[in-house]
């Protein structure tokens, strides 16, 4: 199998995304949090290098008690062989068709995003792909990448996971103060 490497940038795009304080704090309102890249890169079945981006929310707001909010997320640079596919995981956030997960470490993963300006997803610091059909989309480019000889896509995902071959970098990164939409 070939490595495939994800890069999320460290810097806002400058654009933001409504969210809200999970998992407790539905009832605090909408807040705002920013929209950055995530760079996948490998190199094709002919041999030639492919570099795509995707918009992702990095940072979150979560509020425990229902009363209190902050910023959460990785902010430090730091780099993490992806360690499996979960195939079971489903947003909990939202709705979505879009399920699975690559788990980056613990409960940190990266999943299905909102498809549009107006879908409303919170999260606490997992890498969310947005766009629509953006994690299908982001599955279909690691596997094309990959190289995996699997069957089926179900297959592909289980063994990249398992690869030790698809690893993720997170830029240093800012977290923004807390801001209500």
């Amino acid at each position: 199998m070939r490595s495939v490497k994800l890069l999320v940038g460290g810097t806002p795009v400058g654009r933001q995304q409504k969210t809200w304080a999970y998992p407790k704090g539905r009832s605090l309102g909408q807040y705002l949090i920013p929209i950055h890249k995530c760079s996948v890169k490998g190199v094709n079945n002919d041999g030639r290098s492919v570099l795509k981006q995707f918009d992702v929310l990095r940072f979150g707001v979560q509020s425990k008690d229902g009363k209190t909010a902050s910023v959460v997320g990785l902010a430090d640079c730091q780099t993490h062989v992806i360690k499996a596919w979960l195939p079971h995981y489903r947003v909990h956030s939202a709705n979505s068709p879009e399920n699975g997960a690559w788990q980056v470490y613990g409960n940190f993963l990266i999943h299905d995003g909102p498809d549009n300006p107006t879908e409303l997803f919170a999260t606490i610091g997992c890498v969310e792909i947005m766009g629509y059909r953006g994690f299908v989309k982001f599955n279909d480019l690691i596997i094309s990448l990959s190289g995996s000889k699997a069957t089926s896509r179900s297959q592909q995902l289980t063994e990249i996971g398992r690869s030790g071959r698809l690893s993720i970098t997170y830029e240093k990164a800012s977290r923004l103060p807390l801001k209500k939409a």
